[in-house]
């Protein structure tokens, strides 16, 4: 480390300056006119040299003070403008909701039946692409931004290695996913099952994607999520809480700031109905949700009840409007913790009876977040 220069005061300094003897005699004793003339001279040439001594203190001080500003303003005046501030991050810049209208393909890699996506590939972004241009043809206020929902929290009916019931994809797959996305100006939502595994833990796994992605989103669904361990995906029907669900919620509402990235969306598949108002509201056979009305409501994340019940069947069509009306409609305005809707159809298992989008953004509100399977 350097040692710093001692400094010393005005009078320190002064007393350090060498000194030289006077050379020559003192002059002696003038005449009283010789004095006279020697003041008036002496005025005459001060009030002369007075504009300039003034000028030059003035300038001194100028250069005192530059010397003592920052040098932002410095700067400012060489350019001769003020520099322009720069402003504060603003996570509404980018998001996707409410301007945008999602529509998604959904899947698990190589298992065709869950849905489209599957298997990347030409013939699904085309097929996606088509799907996406009717809903923006019928609703041309909402532009359509085109999603995969990719299942990247798989549940098992197996407990394996880490007695989860649930793996999931191996991050070879995620950024394949990833880069396809990126490539075609597709939506990412990453979807978790959880089964038994505690839903921290698995949210953080899959954070640094969310955190470092701004084109990636969060989907969740509670039909596999068993956080009490009572219960095995497939096997059992789940009753989750809203205190199962609500640190995700405040997990991604801290993300824009620190990571300056658009609000973040967080589908909620949405299988079975509500527990509110039932006399036991953990009953998993009447009950998906113990108690919908404390889920959280932060504005910073754009959270989506998505229905997601599976038709196929005379009278299927009735039904989901049905529920749509219940988990949606009627518990916005009843819970006022959710501002979106979602909906979901099936391409395959649902052929004979397929909504139609035109159906489908005759609910109300009109679903913001539409996805469909096999």
């Amino acid at each position: 480390m350097m040692t710093p220069t001692r400094r010393t005061n005005r009078g320190e300094a002064l007393s350090k300056i060498p000194t030289r003897p006077l050379q020559g005699t003192l002059p002696g004793p003038a005449s009283r006119g010789s004095r006279k003339t020697s003041v008036l001279m002496g005025l005459f040439f001060g009030l002369l040299l007075l504009p300039v001594l003034l000028a030059g203190t003035t300038l001194a001080w100028q250069l005192v003070a530059r010397q003592q500003r920052p040098s932002a303003l410095l700067n400012e005046e060489r350019l001769g403008e003020r520099a322009e501030p720069i402003p504060p991050f603003d996570p509404n810049q980018g998001a996707i909701l409410p301007r945008y209208r999602v529509v998604a393909f959904y899947g698990i890699p190589g298992a065709p039946a869950t849905g489209p996506a599957y298997q990347l590939s030409t013939q699904m972004l085309a097929r996606l692409q088509a799907q996406g241009a009717v809903y923006a043809q019928l609703d041309p206020t909402h532009p359509v931004k085109l999603a995969i929902d990719l299942v990247a929290s798989v549940p098992d009916r197996y407990p394996g290695p880490e007695q989860t019931y649930s793996h999931h994809l191996d991050p070879t797959t995620i950024e394949t996913y990833i880069r396809f996305c990126q490539q075609h100006d597709l939506l990412l939502f990453l979807d978790l099952s959880f089964g038994q595994a505690p839903v921290m833990q698995e949210l953080r796994f899959f954070l640094p994607y969310l955190e470092h992605y701004s084109f990636v989103e969060l989907a969740i669904d509670p039909e596999w999520m068993f956080p009490r361990h009572n219960g095995i995906p497939g096997v059992n029907l789940s009753n989750v809480r809203a205190s199962d669900l609500n640190p995700v919620i405040e997990t991604l509402a801290a993300l824009p700031m620190q990571y300056h990235v658009p609000r973040k969306i967080l589908v909620i598949h949405q299988y079975r109905g509500d527990g509110d108002g039932l006399k036991n509201p953990y009953d998993a056979a009447m009950a998906e949700f113990a108690d919908k009305r404390n889920l959280l409501y932060d504005p910073r994340v754009d959270v989506v009840i998505h229905v997601d019940s599976v038709g196929g069947y005379r009278g299927d069509q009735q039904d989901k409007i049905r529920q749509y009306r219940m988990w949606v409609e009627e518990d916005m305005q009843k819970y006022h913790n959710f501002r979106y809707g979602g909906f979901k159809l099936f391409y395959h298992i649902e052929a004979r009876t397929l909504m139609t989008p035109a159906q489908v953004l005759a609910l109300q509100p009109p679903p913001m977040v539409i996805s469909y399977g096999n």
